[in-house]
């Protein structure tokens, strides 16, 4: 993953300026002196396509070029006419406010605050769009903000570009786009997915709003299973090249809520914790030192049903909604 523009060498950076600059003025077409390589093209393609977000009228999915004896010359292909442009543009502006107010931003937070408020806002108010994943072609806008503000469905691509938009209109302008791929039940093995790196002060973590928005809509409870998490945690179910280490879980809902269990001992000491004080969910990320047992999801299963056996005064509902791939235990509990 080349990181955007800061990605780009000094030669490849002067050719994005030359397009992007292009694309302002609303010119069809741009000789890249020097460039003949259609892989330099689509690195300097996919960083300005990630870098502005706010380029939505313009199909940055598909390359189309041609090689003259001086270099490439790139069509730039407009798919939104200049004066239907102009109203979205009102329209994206209208959303970016109506989120930014509904996300309560102060003017005080931190980076990692600005991240998880956009992040929840997102999961509140779009939903996946199941259309375009079937058939792209039919439906565009989904893979850009346009999904978003128009319709408020997209599938990955656009809501990860969403939040990158709704964090640098907030203050947190450091914000990546990672495209990879993802495996996951009911979808399968390495399919294309886009999500966010994230950066705080001089550390990295991974933020992929699609997946928590998925896990969310089921249990009707907003989950932080992909946030603020480093490499070893995102890797287990994604794949992915980019030149940013994310080497820290400091800023993870687990380890903020202390929610982060290492070894049998804990485990228990914090579900019965949880259970005496009546807590209507208990939601938790298990790690070890030396592996995880095989049947870890049993043991926890039968540690958690006992407990509230045993605490519970009367009769009692229990929902799951669990992520076994990365070691995630959702229980509501109705007393």
């Amino acid at each position: 993953m080349a990181v955007g523009y800061d990605g780009l060498l000094p030669g490849e950076k002067k050719q994005y300026n030359k397009i992007y600059h292009a694309i302002l003025k609303g010119e069809g077409s741009v000789t890249l002196l020097g460039i003949f390589k259609m892989d330099i093209l689509e690195k300097i393609i996919i960083a300005l396509k990630y870098d502005h977000i706010e380029l939505f009228y313009v199909d940055l999915q598909r390359i189309n070029c041609a090689i003259a004896p001086i270099g490439m010359i790139y069509y730039i292909h407009y798919i939104v006419r200049p004066d239907v442009r102009a109203i979205m543009n009102q329209q994206m502006e209208i959303w970016i406010s109506e989120a930014m107010r509904e996300m309560q931003l102060m003017g005080n937070e931190n980076e990692a605050a600005i991240y998880r408020k956009a992040h929840n806002y997102l999961i509140r108010n779009i939903e996946y769009d199941y259309d375009a994943l079937q058939n792209p072609d039919a439906y565009p806008e989904s893979f850009t903000i346009q999904g978003i503000f128009e319709r408020k469905r997209a599938v990955c691509e656009g809501i990860s570009k969403a939040f990158k938009l709704l964090c640098d209109r907030a203050g947190a302008g450091n914000v990546y786009v990672v495209e990879g791929t993802s495996s996951r039940e009911g979808f399968g093995n390495s399919i294309p997915h886009a999500w966010n790196i994230v950066g705080f002060g001089t550390a990295y973590s991974h933020v992929d709003v699609t997946w928590d928005l998925g896990s969310s809509k089921v249990c009707r409870h907003n989950r932080y299973d992909y946030f603020m998490i480093p490499d070893d945690w995102i890797e287990i179910d994604h794949t992915y090249t980019s030149c940013i280490q994310c080497r820290t879980c400091d800023q993870s809902y687990f380890v903020q809520q202390h929610s982060l269990i290492v070894g049998n001992r804990t485990l228990k000491e914090f579900i019965e914790k949880k259970i005496q004080q009546k807590n209507s969910f208990l939601y938790f990320k298990v790690v070890g030192k030396n592996g995880i047992p095989d049947d870890i999801d049993d043991k926890i299963q039968n540690l958690v049903l006992g407990m509230i056996r045993q605490y519970s005064q009367g009769t009692y509902s229990l929902e799951m909604a669990h992520n076994k791939t990365q070691h995630i235990y959702f229980y509501k509990i109705n007393y």
